[in-house]
């Protein structure tokens, strides 16, 4: 609808003519009054509207409600459906929560899952049903679990591109946490993962009670946003952020003396023994000891724990003999950058696979090879680079003598012809023992910690707290020390930590400490024909909690008790539970109570008010906000899916707009391919169709790649989400975004390039069944003088349109709205569309004949050349009845007599494969014979003559200025009748002439 319409339909008494009190912004453009009729806005429109101080204040009042209507459309536009809505009503004199929880894209039942091609912003969908819980130590503080689908198949998440609406999730420090997991990975021990049911009966109401979000005054805390962190001894330094003006920074908040709170995982190894977690791994920063309080992170979950034993371990003491298995590449990488474009190849390691993935910028052999052989940890395998060249190899004797498997060695790694070493056995030896330590809880003597999964994991270790300090603050780099968190809270500086080992993270955190009653309900807490055993209440307190003092003013601590009863669905005995909540605050405050349930069943549950309603000064009204049930069917992985499990703090903590959808942007990783490549995306779809290597042709789509998509630029990055998208309408995309097309050739899957290009073949009339027609079509005013391609912006995210004109038509009468996908860039949008449009000037003959089976030696999209025996078109076609040469001449006898008047005669071949070579200038010999010098372009070695079961070449006989028709195969249609049809379209390079163009910008 139009923004005219809106006010209409919700301010009584509007009228456009009328002085309005408010202005309004759409999408951060501001729109006048007189352009609100033809403004239209849709569930993702972002809309503001502003009160303008003028006028009696009475507008203002009247039209206050415009900005909340707004806001609440919105709202309702994005809102998930068949969920219910957690909300409150906002509270007087003190500060109110606005629970409305970060939201994601809702997925139907039995919608395909996403399948991202290259990169793409992404609005993860849900697998489970969010969960909102408020803090038990802090009633106004509200979080929102929620566990959601980014896409089939692995994927490079950036973080710094996970997002609520439009900010990233790391500007909001502690606020936001959040894992990742792998296709496959089992979830079953992060808790964000759990099947709950959200009852429809119980949360916000149509009157307005219950509101939607948390309030507070901003975070407590301030975040380093970057891409990556560098750290190396005592010190810290920043890659990628940057500010407005796109100057890198620390915030400004932080001087020395500033304490922070730092968490750098590692990669470590982690085993069961004993009925304990030992850890292996480097624990050189840490400077274990037993009976020293860590705190320890993993999977975005912090435990306070002590070492309960440590060993340095000791060196391997090397056996006899055998030797190394090995890898070693055949050329230096080419590259040490891969943000942009990252990979990722797997190996086998004594019946271990270990996925290696790059996604950042490792600048040097040395960063390269150091996080290779980081995520090697624990396996026996080390990566070094020796003489340019990474090597990977069996780290120290003994010898297992296992041998390293592989799926696809990237040739952008190890070049095209890697040196593959079989290991053999070592005799005799003892394999070196890691430096480990192990955990307990509450001090050394206490139960031993058992919390993690075996296996490689990343772990952040510190002293407690991760509390350091900052010394000084030099341009990106910060130096700290570490500091000693005491039993009382105070902090001393810790004088024998040795300081960070040196590595490059992307997965780190810096943070700056910145009966008589009448019951509700009953109602069934799950859907019918499921069971639980545990539930969730969420109460809300909108107006806080408390007895203000009549004459005094003081604030008083108040209670108000409940009573919560349960049964079995079909039962008449009740159980009863009692909570009390109780505080002395004026604020908007929330308490999220469990019920365990004695046996699995679908219950009934009700609830009534014990305490009465005090009135007066007291503030003790409650609304019940939420009731959830614990499902027990629950997926603990999923395979060939990417997820990521989040929990978020909301309110006021996200930002004050409608859209607060989780959103990121997800590269799709090819196995053995660069990420966001044509050829990379063509494989991956083919062999997802079930094609073999035998039907895909590699040789023609590599050589695209390395000749055309890479060197110019060219990716595919798109997602497919939707039901009705074939597969060949995704190959024809795909091929589209590297301005050429699909084609099955010889049997193959294959792909071609349009543009200008060496003629492919001749069909000349003794190849014809029928009459060559050529058919004209004049411009008329029907004809598109203008093309707007819409794309979607790699940088804004938002649909963007590229005007493609002719520089003497700026202002078209007839224009086409193309849509174009898989392109993020406005130049090779703008490519594309002016392709489109100089067809519609340039190409205005069309071709029809029928061959036997000659037509089939070519394909769709080849540029050949027609020629026909109209008398006057100055082309003669012939056969070639006898042929003499030697070293330097060819000596040709022709069927037809040539015409020799024609200006500056050349000829061409057509060979007997159907090609054709290029221009020749022929000498004169007599009316039926010419000759030529013998070069490669005529492949007389080639000709079979004489033989009656192969027909001889051909010559096509023109002058310098026409050589027939210049065309581009359209279609073969093979007929019943052993003939073929052509169809073909006109060929010249003015098509193309805008293949290297920049966009110039708008005309208007």
């Amino acid at each position: 609808m139009t923004l005219h319409q809106w006010f209409v339909d919700n301010v009584d008494g509007y009228q456009n003519v009328m002085r309005h009190p408010v202005s309004v912004e759409v999408n951060g453009k501001g729109i006048p009054p007189e352009e609100w009729p033809l403004c239209y806005i849709s569930a993702e429109t972002d809309v503001r509207i502003f009160p303008i101080p003028y006028g009696t204040g009475l507008e203002i009042a009247a039209w206050a409600a415009v900005a909340v209507a707004v806001a609440s459309a919105a709202y309702s536009l994005i809102m998930m459906s068949q969920m219910s809505k957690d909300g409150m009503g906002s509270a007087s004199g003190g500060d109110s929560l606005d629970l409305s929880p970060a939201k994601a894209n809702t997925a139907k039942l039995g919608d395909p899952i996403r399948e991202v091609l290259g990169r793409d912003r992404v609005y993860p969908d849900y697998l489970v049903q969010p969960v909102s819980r408020f803090d038990s130590s802090n009633p106004q503080i509200y979080r929102t679990d929620m566990f959601l689908c980014v896409g089939v198949g692995t994927h490079a998440i950036n973080q710094t591109t996970i997002k609520i609406g439009n900010t990233p999730v790391s500007s909001f420090g502690d606020d936001v946490s959040y894992t990742i997991y792998p296709p496959g990975a089992s979830v079953a021990s992060d808790h964000r993962t759990e099947n709950w049911f959200a009852s429809t009966e119980v949360g916000g109401t149509t009157s307005g009670t219950a509101g939607l979000d948390l309030a507070s005054t901003g975070p407590d805390s301030v975040s380093i946003t970057a891409d990556a962190l560098t750290i190396s001894g005592n010190n810290v330094t920043v890659i990628g952020a940057v500010d407005d003006a796109g100057d890198a920074v620390i915030p400004d908040s932080w001087v020395v003396g500033t304490d922070l709170t730092i968490q750098v995982p590692d990669t470590f190894t982690v085993a069961l023994e004993a009925g304990r977690n030992v850890i292996y791994g480097d624990f050189a920063e840490l400077n274990p000891s037993v009976g020293l309080p860590v705190s320890m992170t993993w999977n975005g979950t912090r435990i306070d724990l002590f070492i309960s034993a440590y060993d340095p371990g000791s060196p391997a003491v090397p056996g006899v003999g055998g030797n190394a298995a090995s890898i070693t590449a055949s050329a230096s990488p080419t590259t040490y950058d891969f943000s942009a474009n990252p990979l990722s190849f797997t190996l086998t390691w004594a019946g271990v696979n270990y996925v290696i993935s790059l996604t950042a910028n490792y600048v040097t052999m040395s960063g390269l090879t150091d996080e290779m052989d980081d995520q090697l940890s624990g396996s026996g395998l080390e990566v070094v680079g020796i003489d340019t060249k990474v090597v990977i190899r069996e780290k120290e004797s003994p010898f297992s003598g296992n041998s390293i498997g592989f799926s696809v060695l990237p040739s952008v790694l190890f070049g095209s012809d890697p040196v593959i070493v079989a290991g053999t056995a070592s005799t005799g030896g003892t394999p070196a023992v890691m430096e480990h330590i192990a955990l307990s809880w509450g001090g050394v003597t206490g139960d031993p910690f058992i919390g993690l999964p075996n296996g490689s994991q990343r772990i952040a270790f510190g002293l407690r707290g991760y509390r350091y300090r900052i010394t000084n603050i030099d341009g990106q780099t910060i130096s700290v020390e570490r500091l000693i968190e005491n039993s009382d809270g105070s902090t001393t500086v810790d004088p024998s930590w040795p300081g960070f080992t040196g590595r490059t993270l992307l997965d780190f955190t810096v943070t700056g400490l910145s009966d008589s009653y009448d019951w509700m309900g009953p109602f069934l807490c799950c859907p019918e024909n499921e069971t639980t055993n545990q539930i969730e209440l969420n109460f809300v307190y909108p107006q806080g909690l408390c007895d203000v003092g009549s004459k005094d003013g003081a604030i008083h601590w108040h209670d108000v008790a409940m009573t919560v009863q349960y049964r079995l669905s079909g039962s008449d005995d009740w159980i009863s539970v009692q909570i009390k909540h109780g505080n002395n605050t004026v604020n908007e405050v929330g308490y999220t109570e469990a019920i365990t349930f004695p046996t699995p069943g679908n219950y009934e549950v009700r609830i009534k008010r014990d305490t009465p309603v005090w009135g007066g000064t007291t503030r003790d009204s409650v609304q019940w906000q939420a009731m959830r049930a614990k499902l027990s069917a629950r997926k603990t992985s999923y395979p060939n899916v990417t997820t990521i499990a989040l929990t978020i703090r909301t309110g006021n903590r996200l930002a004050a707009q409608s859209d607060r959808r989780v959103n990121l942007v997800a590269t799709r990783l090819y196995d053995g391919h660069a990420s966001r490549s044509i050829s990379g995306a063509f494989y991956h779809v083919l062999k997802d169709l079930g094609y073999a290597d035998n039907q895909i042709d590699f040789a023609t789509i590599n050589a695209l790649e390395a000749n055309y998509w890479t060197p110019r630029g060219e990716t595919f990055d798109w997602s497919a989400g939707s039901d009705n998208t074939s597969g060949l309408e995704v190959l024809q995309r795909i091929a589209n975004a590297g301005m050429g097309y699909f084609l099955l050739s010889d049997g193959l899957a294959s792909a071609g390039r349009e543009g200008v290009k060496n003629w492919s073949g001749v069909i000349s009339p003794q190849e014809q069944t029928e009459e060559l027609q050529t058919a004209f079509k004049a411009l008329s005013q029907d004809d598109y003088d203008g093309v707007d391609v819409t794309y979607i912006n790699a940088t804004t995210w938002a649909e963007e349109t590229v005007q493609c004109r002719f520089s003497d038509n700026p202002t078209p009468q007839k224009v086409e709205d193309y849509t174009l996908d898989g392109v993020k860039d406005p130049d090779r949008a703008y490519r594309i569309g002016m392709r489109r449009l100089m067809k519609y000037r340039y190409q205005r003959l069309t071709h029809t004949t029928s061959t036997e089976m000659d037509a089939l030696c070519y394909n769709y999209g080849d540029r050949i050349v027609l020629t026909d025996d109209i008398p006057g078109s100055k082309t003669i076609s012939c056969l070639v009845v006898d042929e003499q040469h030697d070293a330097n001449t060819v000596r040709i006898q022709v069927s037809e007599p040539l015409d020799w008047s024609f200006e500056n005669p050349r000829c061409l071949i057509r060979f007997q494969d159907g090609s054709a070579s290029p221009l020749l200038v022929p000498t004169r010999i007599d009316d039926y014979t010419l000759s030529l010098s013998n070069t490669g372009d005529i492949r007389i070695d080639e000709w079979i003559m004489n033989d009656s079961s192969v027909e001889p070449p051909r010559i096509v006989f023109c002058s310098s200025s026409r050589v027939g028709y210049d065309s581009i195969m359209d279609s073969i249609e093979p007929g019943s009748d052993g003939t073929c049809q052509i169809n073909a379209l006109q060929y010249t390079p003015l098509l193309y002439q805008y293949d290297d163009a920049t966009y110039p910008g708008n005309t208007n």
